[in-house]
């Protein structure tokens, strides 16, 4: 009998202490969920105020855009009212700013690339606001006559000069939410595994206490299948943000119109190799081809557009990368087993592809098609840019002279 009750008794305070581990768990995992909870709170309303400030900016930026394209393509003659709704759009972005200031906890990387954007937004402004003023003045001068102040060319003006800005500003303001998305991924990561060395020990503790307790064991095997469970979750959200942002990073290395990589995919595609490869680079713009835009209009000539970069693509896709850089100007990066002459010899095609007649809505069309082909050597270019300089300069001597012909770049 004194033994059973001494077993009774030895169960009695291993069920007791077992319920007092028990409750100290619960504790400590209600403790430990409430915390997480409200630091994934704050993380989530930290990346959501962040993704508000930078999305109201983007919006804002389009708002001036559309506001821009209205003076350019003459939609609208009530230019006061188009700059006094463009000013109301910058006070609504530096609004913006203002919140995403206040904001705490960024990491330097966000306050870097927000900095970028918000400079390039001020150039813009400057730009843009520059523009205006000399458009009104030459409006007063002469009522019908302002798109003289953009230098008799306001087409070109804006898509050299101003579209690129902002385009450069709202991806900067989107890489800021990128990297805000990352930095409240890589917290909520640092979360989970504080998360889980905390259940590890406590599981540790409750192994070693209570090896003997049914309950407690099946406890830590439901708390192990949990993490698992919200292990697998994390992983299938953090594959669908990875899959969004390379969508979102496609799209910004695209040019819509012909499906095309563009001049930023340029850029990133062969800034790696100016130093040390030896490339053939090549340009071709079609000559005044905005008589195409002025007589049938821009649907046509974008159809005009789509149906050559179809033809440069089957014809050409196996011997050069093909860029749509600009409107209507392609440029081909060669392959590396490409020779100098093999170049010239596929360049010559090219520029009989692109100078062919083409049917478009039951219209034939053809235009003569300049271009400029350089034969790179490691080191000629400290960036893509002065790179593409020396091409457009070559095609722009080749219209100079009469246009539809090849001109050589020559490095003295």
């Amino acid at each position: 009998m004194a033994k059973d009750k001494n077993n009774a008794s030895y169960q009695s305070g291993a069920y007791t202490f077992g319920a007092i581990l028990l409750a100290v768990v619960v504790l400590a995992n209600m403790a430990l969920v409430a915390f997480l909870s409200r630091t994934n709170r704050n993380i989530s309303t930290k990346t959501s105020s962040t993704m508000s400030a930078v999305n109201r900016m983007n919006t804002e930026l389009l708002i001036v855009n559309g506001n821009i394209l209205r003076i350019v393509s003459q939609m609208s003659s009530d230019t006061d009212a188009i700059v006094v709704d463009t000013q109301l759009a910058f006070t609504n972005i530096y609004n913006a700013m203002a919140d995403f200031e206040e904001i705490d906890g960024k990491s330097d990387d966000v306050e870097r690339r927000y900095n970028s954007a918000k400079a390039f937004i001020k150039l813009y402004e400057d730009k843009l606001n520059s523009a205006l003023q000399k458009f009104k003045d030459q409006e007063a001068k002469a009522a019908g006559t302002g798109l003289e102040a953009f230098g008799g060319d306001y087409r070109n003006l804006y898509v050299q000069d101003l579209y690129p800005l902002q385009v450069t500003a709202s991806e900067m303001l989107k890489a800021t939410i990128d990297i805000a998305n990352k930095d409240a991924a890589a917290q909520g990561a640092r979360i989970v595994k504080v998360f889980i060395l905390v259940e590890a020990l406590m599981l540790i503790f409750l192994i070693l206490g209570e090896i003997a307790i049914m309950f407690i064991a099946k406890m830590a095997k439901k708390a192990r299948i949990d993490l698992e469970e919200r292990e697998k979750s994390l992983r299938e959200v953090d594959a669908k943000l990875k899959s969004t942002r390379q969508k979102a990073s496609d799209l910004a290395l695209t040019n819509i119109l012909t499906g095309m990589k563009n001049r930023y995919a340029l850029d990133e595609d062969i800034s790696g190799r100016l130093e040390s490869d030896r490339f053939n680079i090549a340009v071709f713009d079609m000559d005044n081809f905005r008589s195409i835009n002025d007589t049938y209009g821009y649907d046509f000539g974008d159809e005009y557009l789509i149906a050559v970069a179809d033809r440069l693509k089957n014809e050409f896709s196996g011997s050069a990368e093909i860029y749509n850089i600009t409107g209507n100007e392609f440029c081909f990066v060669f392959n590396k087993e490409i020779s100098e002459s093999q170049a010239m010899g596929i360049v010559q095609n090219i520029h009989a592809v692109m100078c062919s007649p083409y049917d478009v809505l039951n219209l034939t069309v053809q235009l003569p098609t300049s271009g400029s082909v350089y034969h790179y050597l490691p080191g000629d270019c400290l960036n893509v840019n002065s790179l593409l300089v020396k091409l457009d300069t070559a095609l722009r001597n080749a219209k100079l002279n009469g246009g539809n012909m090849i001109n050589t770049v020559v490095d003295i």
